[in-house]
């Protein structure tokens, strides 16, 4: 990104530029515009790339601004289907906004982000909206069980919590098709045609990948020419046998395991994922505000400072908690840097390896009947709940936290103050350390004449792939969440780096129920700072300040 010292102050941006009401009214002109590509390319095994530029009119409405497209399966009609954490989004890996062909923002693993905020969204909205756009899978209902009170009240798998998707329930409380195969499904409007033009399409929204463009709306009118330019994640590919594949974007449509399988072995995943992908389109809204309005969004653009715009910026790194070589707990200190940064939310996403040697040996392993490496229903779209996890933060040389947070309570309250509430079922969040008591509040058994059967063809999934799969570590540095991006909102880093603390326990395996537990755990750090984006006649720069 280009920096430039600011030798004369900025204006300000005006209230028309922000994402709020307005004060007064005036009568505006909505222009809608269907964009397409200036070029694209895509291959299911390594992906591709696809780059718009924006027509120079009007006021993009950027927030609500949406990529649209299709995925086509190279494989039989509806055999497999989207993923159940983001869902098509989860095509979109990085994607960068530039003006003048200077990067504005940038956006790296930007599906994997974008589940972290969607979880902090009110239910109805992740069921109702972003499913319908993404095809993803977020609902969860109850079933109560197909017992009297008398013989089922005492084992907690009389009333559990399932996610439709994975398991199909009668209204009686027995499982599909109870009795006989019961093959768990996706719902058909959620998997790929193999016919073209016949798959759901998948509308994600700009507001939702970029920081800046959720905050504000951009004066294109005044502008240099915006580019935006998306790298695509890639799906299956035709020379990797079925199942090899540990970070597809799409699933199998039927949910495995063979039911009634042994524990620690392998999903059985029948389709290589391979699809093809259609031409994307850019659906954008211009606001044509009256003349004395945009003519002052043109002087604040050509004045000697230029129109400033304060919008965040989300920063992608990695760390490595490493291969554990005995039972015990291993420590890991990640320096995250950010010096002369203000920072305003830190989030860590935290998965087994499943590349390395140990991580491939433990790919299929459970913890009391759940995946905790690899997850079949979300691929690499997860954050799994590690035994025995402790952390910390350090900020300007000061611990944030006076001991360890360990308690998965208090770490979902500090996840919450990022933003609202997080919005997720207690048991994807915490498993209590994979503890069976508290993992039966997800589906996972069937009743037969009152008595509880454990391993049948009902056998449920949800609990299986879902407990602690949305286990978020977030620390809020801003004064406010009301205040935004505006200016020493967040906590401004001196020279000393931001550090961060990772404990966990590496657990050995036990018996033919629970695998062994040494893989290194990769750790994913997703950084939100405040920068400032000064707007020029010929371009654009960037700046911390």
């Amino acid at each position: 990104m280009s920096e430039a010292t600011l030798t004369s102050t900025p204006v300000a941006a005006p209230d028309v530029l922000m994402n709020q009401p307005l004060s007064r009214q005036m009568d505006v002109d909505i222009e809608s515009t269907i964009l397409e590509p200036v070029s694209h390319s895509y291959n299911s095994a390594t992906g591709g790339t696809t780059s718009w530029i924006l027509p120079a009119k009007g006021i993009l409405r950027a927030r609500d601004a949406l990529i649209r497209f299709q995925l086509t399966s190279n494989e039989n009609n509806n055999v497999v289907g989207y993923n159940f954490a983001t869902g098509g989004a989860g095509c979109i890996d990085t994607i960068t906004a530039k003006c003048g062909g200077s990067i504005i923002s940038q956006s790296q693993r930007a599906a994997h982000y974008m589940n972290i905020k969607q979880n902090f969204q009110e239910h109805e909205k992740k069921v109702g909206i972003l499913d319908a756009r993404h095809c993803s899978s977020h609902d969860v209902e109850l079933n109560v069980a197909n017992a009297k009170i008398a013989t089922g009240r005492q084992n907690l798998a009389f009333q559990q919590l399932y996610n439709p998707e994975c398991d199909q329930v009668a209204g009686l409380g027995k499982s599909y098709n109870s009795g006989g195969v019961n093959n768990h499904q996706l719902q058909i409007s959620k998997c790929l045609s193999n016919v073209n033009l016949q798959s759901p399409e998948i509308i994600v929204r700009l507001g939702d990948l970029f920081e800046i463009f959720d905050e504000n709306d951009l004066p294109t009118m005044g502008m240099a020419q915006i580019e935006i330019v998306i790298q695509w994640n890639p799906c299956g590919d035709p020379n990797v046998a079925a199942g090899a594949r540990t970070d597809n974007v799409v699933i199998d449509a039927t949910i495995p395991p063979i039911p009634g399988a042994a524990a620690n072995t392998a999903p059985t995943v029948a389709q290589r994922g391979t699809v093809t992908m259609d031409t994307p389109t850019m659906l954008l809204d211009y606001i044509h505000y009256p003349q004395e309005e945009q003519q002052k969004i043109v002087d604040s653009i050509n004045s000697p400072g230029g129109l400033r715009i304060n919008f965040s910026e989300v920063l992608y790194t990695r760390g490595v908690n490493p291969t554990a070589i005995a039972q015990g707990q291993v420590t890991s200190n990640h320096i995250l840097g950010m010096a002369m940064k203000e920072v305003k939310k830190i989030y860590v996403a935290k998965n087994y390896d499943q590349f390395s040697p140990t991580g491939v040996a433990e790919l299929n392993v459970d913890f009391n009947g759940i995946k905790t490496h690899r997850n079949v229903l979300t691929n690499q779209f997860k954050s799994q709940q590690i035994p025995g996890e402790s952390y910390n933060f350090f900020i300007n040389n000061n611990r944030v936290y006076d001991k360890d947070v360990s308690n998965p309570a208090i770490a979902h309250d500090y996840l919450s103050q990022c933003k609202e509430n997080f919005r997720i079922p207690n048991v994807y969040y915490d498993t209590t350390n994979y503890n069976a008591n508290k993992t039966q509040i997800l589906l996972d058994a069937d009743y037969a004449s009152g008595t509880q059967v454990a391993q049948t063809i009902n056998q449920g999934r949800s609990k299986m792939y879902l407990a602690g799969s949305c286990n978020y570590i977030g620390l809020n540095l801003d004064k406010y969440n009301s205040l935004g991006s505006a200016m020493g909102n967040g906590t401004r880093i001196g020279s000393s780096p931001i550090e961060f603390n990772y404990n966990r326990l590496a657990v050995a395996a036990v018996g033919g129920t629970n695998g062994q537990h040494f893989a290194q755990v990769d750790l994913d750090f997703y950084i939100v700072y405040r920068r400032s984006l000064v707007i020029r006649p010929l371009g654009v720069d960037t700046s911390d300040a």
